[in-house]
């Protein structure tokens, strides 16, 4: 790899964003995740003189640049300067010393001519580069070494299925730090691979070939399950229960997928059952009152990635929801005996619902 050391003003900063001559977002970057008060701490160093770390950028066969370190710091910076925010004195890029921002001069370093046969690569030098300061988290680190991999492709044009995007189960600072997608990667690995720990699958999908049926089968198969999740909205929208949670998410999706053939009518009825117990926070780690709700809660928080937590959650779904006794199983029985005494009532009734019995709500609702 080669470098040099240069310096560049804001002004020419902005030059070369506004021209598009540098690009903030090459596919291996992560998404812009300061909050305010890092903006607003950058400004603060600038106006005061002090030093900021290296910009480092690449510069390309056709004369252009990519932002490999500073993509945060380059935005806040572009921010400020069209007044999407006020600096620490409450102002405005306008309304204080314009001249002396757009004059302030940034170190840069210029890289290229990487040495492939040394293993060296732009994604390579991001990751290494960003080793320090807000860590990348493993959906970024995949960002950065595997932008082109078949199985992120699969992975981006699930995240593109409009039923998906209306359940509206993740936070903006999720997004922020892709931790959206890596939830969706994991479910996807689910799909390839039945239930795993948490990356391992993962990992191993990166570095695969996939095939365009393969990719197209699973692609058909996470759309029928979302369709099916989708349409549980009409009942209660997901994004207001527990089980917009990932674990929860990850466990329903799990259930689901198991029992795709189910009649629709019989899902509609499990998932009242699930927004029941959600709604009255049954599902806590310190209710030992009643032991399987108690179970899955630790279940999804103590070692919740696990290949043997994720087992015990969609266990606890399949002896709730899917009980086959006409006189309940330990875990039906259990929650039933929980509920007589929470509601003060004689007697709970299981329904037949299909093939299975199930806990009756009409008296608990």
């Amino acid at each position: 790899m080669e470098y040099k050391n240069k310096e560049l003003r804001i002004r020419d900063l902005i030059s070369l964003i506004e021209s598009k001559s540098i690009n903030l977002r090459p596919p291996y970057q992560r998404n812009f995740i300061w909050t305010p008060k890092d903006q607003r701490l950058l400004i603060d160093s600038i106006y005061k003189g002090y030093p900021l770390p290296n910009f480092f950028i690449l510069k390309n066969e056709n004369g252009k640049y990519e932002m490999v370190d500073g993509q945060q710091r380059a935005t806040t910076i572009y921010k400020y300067y069209h007044n999407e925010f006020k600096d620490n004195q409450k102002k405005f890029f306008k309304e204080y010393a314009p001249e002396f921002f757009l004059d302030y001069r940034l170190n840069i370093v210029e890289i290229g001519n990487f040495d492939s046969s040394k293993g060296e690569s732009k994604e390579e030098f991001f990751y290494l580069v960003n080793k320090r300061g807000i860590q990348l988290n493993p959906a970024e680190v995949n960002q950065a070494y595997h932008h082109d991999s078949d199985f992120l492709k699969l992975v981006y044009r699930i995240m593109d299925i409009q039923q998906l995007i209306e359940l509206d189960i993740f936070t903006d600072k999720t997004k922020l730090r892709m931790n959206d997608r890596g939830l969706i990667e994991e479910i996807v690995a689910y799909l390839f691979n039945g239930i795993t720990e948490k990356r391992n699958a993962v990992e191993a999908l990166f570095e695969a070939k996939l095939t365009e049926k393969v990719v197209n089968e699973k692609y058909a198969r996470f759309s029928m399950v979302i369709n099916k999740i989708y349409a549980l909205n009409d009942i209660k929208p997901i994004k207001q229960t527990r089980y917009k949670q990932k674990n929860d998410f990850y466990t329903l999706f799990c259930f689901i997928n198991e029992h795709i053939d189910e009649k629709f009518e019989v899902l509609q009825y499990q998932y009242k059952i699930l927004t029941f117990i959600s709604e009255n926070d049954f599902i806590t780690p310190s209710n030992e009152d009643c032991r399987p709700f108690m179970d899955y809660a630790i279940n999804c928080v103590s070692q919740s990635n696990s290949k043997r937590a994720r087992e015990m959650r969609l266990q606890f779904f399949e002896q709730l929801l899917c009980n086959k006794k006409e006189n309940g199983g330990d875990v039906v029985n259990e929650i039933i005996d929980y509920l007589l005494k929470e509601y003060g009532l004689d007697k709970i009734e299981l329904n037949p619902i299909g093939k299975y019995w199930l806990i009756d709500l009409s008296n608990l609702e």
